[in-house]
């Protein structure tokens, strides 16, 4: 059973945020309203998702304490790619806490019931622990997106724009990368580039037409196109396959 906990110092909402993720599923949820009990829940469970208010002391003046206490959890190897969703009403905090601390999504003070919904069965599909290390992390208008190394199928630029195709049939725009730097970072062996500007995932084949230059993938992911100037080195690396 997943593990979700939520640090509002307001007692009232805290137990309104409660209701609503409880209705995400078979999920056990725990709520605190200060950072004391959150730092021992984190160390004696293990916790698949938190919701954490920015200003859990609202009496003293410039109080982040929200901040501080996920910038602590980070460094701990269990929390390190844990997502994170920050509550507060504060418009300067975004920047930080979605560059420096990776949170997975930020919802202002009113809460809207159905983005916190929204989010937290999001987040929640994420697989956690030393899994999240194959995770790939992107931040696009100050949001972070995920995706699993091994659930994206192909990556193609169209009009120098990047797109990843995953598994899970998302299609991800990722800014400010190119194709290169993308195949890079994914360091995945299995990935092939078959045209100029397109690369795939080998296990997501299923057949390759080398005369015609085709590939088609697996599980209804279509076919992709095998470039002019790559068919015979495509010949050469999918010759198991003729």
């Amino acid at each position: 059973m997943k593990k979700v906990l939520i640090v509002e110092d307001q007692e009232n909402t805290l137990e309104w945020l409660r209701n609503i993720v409880v209705t995400c599923g078979d999920l056990e949820v725990l709520a605190v309203t200060n950072v004391g009990a959150a730092y021992k829940h984190t160390l004696e469970k293990t916790i698949d998702l938190f919701l954490v208010d920015i200003i859990l002391e609202p009496a003293v003046k410039g109080d982040s304490s929200g901040l501080r206490f996920v910038d602590n959890i980070r460094n701990m190897k269990k929390y390190a790619f844990t997502p994170v969703i920050f509550l507060s009403s504060l418009e300067d905090s975004k920047l930080y806490t979605y560059e420096e601390l990776h949170c997975y999504g930020f919802i202002e003070k009113p809460f809207d019931e159905g983005r916190i919904r929204k989010l937290v069965l999001e987040s929640l599909e994420f697989p956690g622990g030393e899994r999240d290390r194959r995770m790939l992390y992107f931040r696009r208008d100050g949001i972070i997106f995920a995706a699993e190394r091994e659930a994206i199928v192909y990556i193609e630029m169209i009009k120098q724009r990047l797109y990843l195709h995953t598994a899970e049939e998302r299609i991800l725009y990722v800014p400010y990368m190119t194709l290169k730097q993308m195949t890079d970072l994914i360091d995945n062996p299995d990935m092939v580039q078959c045209r100029r500007n397109l690369v795939v995932n080998t296990r997501y084949i299923s057949n390759v037409d080398i005369p015609n230059r085709i590939i088609q993938l697996k599980n209804g992911f279509g076919r992709i196109e095998i470039g002019l100037s790559y068919k015979k080195s495509m010949k050469e690396y999918f010759k198991s396959y003729n």
